[in-house]
């Protein structure tokens, strides 16, 4: 009589079980980084929008627009695109290089808009706040890269 292998319980050796788990704690870990980093990021984005009411009310009816756009920086480049990373079931992996580069890039755009608003409620206008957004294009474009060249190295390991 053949046996019906369908039925059968697969065996898992001691070192797949523990390739296992240890993927399983690598994600836990992950998951944990991102949703530290969004919620860091929420609160940054909060503290941004305070500063700018704060600002506002003692600027003498003045405004900027650069002042009061200064929370989607944080926003729109961490704090939603981390939450849907801790939120996904298998999130991409970030280099640790790439997440510096790119939490250094976002601040320096924050500090840029920070520095313009206020360079325009004065009243005047200045090229200094122009290093800003130089800086801070060059900070995310070398995370962007650094992240492609960590991908790759990764693939060609598992190969």
């Amino acid at each position: 009589m053949p046996v019906n292998n369908s039925r059968q319980t697969r065996r898992f050796t001691a070192h797949q079980v523990y390739q296992r788990e240890a993927v399983r704690e690598r994600m836990a870990v992950i998951h944990n980084r991102y949703a530290k980093t969004a919620l860091a990021y929420a609160g940054m984005t909060a503290l941004c929008l305070v500063f700018c009411a704060v600002y506002e009310i003692f600027s003498f009816g003045e405004h900027s627009l650069f002042l009061r756009m200064m929370f989607m920086m944080p926003l729109l480049g961490g704090a939603i695109p981390f939450g849907l990373m801790a939120a996904s079931e298998n999130p991409p992996y970030i280099s640790r290089g790439s997440f510096n580069l790119w939490n250094s890039g976002l601040a320096v755009r924050v500090s840029g808009c920070l520095v313009r608003g206020i360079i325009e409620i004065s009243g005047r206008t200045s090229d200094y706040d122009h290093y800003y957004w130089v800086i801070s294009a060059l900070f995310l474009t070398l995370a962007f890269v650094n992240q492609v060249v960590a991908w790759r190295r990764h693939r060609q390991r598992r190969r």
